[in-house]
C-alpha cells in the first residue's frame, strides 16, 4: 500500500497480526510514514498496511449464536485435553 493510499479515515489491515482499524493520524517519524489505528492506538508502518477492501476479499461472515461459540469452545477444549493426555508424558525436561 503506498503512502498516497493511506489517509485519515481509511480502513486498513496489518497482515502480520491481523489488526484492522481506521486510520486516525498519519505521521512521518525518522523518515518513515506511520499510521495510527483507532482499534489499538498504535502506529504501523504505512508500507506494511493493506487496504481492508483487499483484505476482506471473498470472506463471508455468517451469524453465529452464543451457543455456537460455546459449542466450538467445548470441542476445542476436549481436543486439547485429549492431545495433552495422549501426546505428552507430562515431564518438564528441557533441552541441553
Amino acid at each position: 500500500m503506498s503512502t498516497d493510499d493511506v489517509a485519515v479515515g481509511a480502513i486498513v489491515r496489518y497482515p502480520r497480526t491481523g489488526t484492522t482499524g481506521r486510520v486516525v493520524r498519519v505521521e512521518e517519524i525518522d523518515g518513515r510514514n506511520y499510521a495510527e489505528l483507532d482499534s489499538t492506538g498504535l502506529y504501523y508502518r504505512v508500507d506494511e498496511l493493506i487496504s481492508a477492501d483487499r483484505a476482506a476479499g471473498n470472506v463471508e461472515r455468517k451469524e453465529r449464536s452464543l451457543e455456537d461459540y460455546l459449542q466450538e469452545h467445548q470441542e476445542l477444549k476436549a481436543q486439547l485435553e485429549e492431545v495433552w493426555e495422549k501426546g505428552t508424558d507430562r515431564s518438564c525436561e528441557g533441552g541441553g
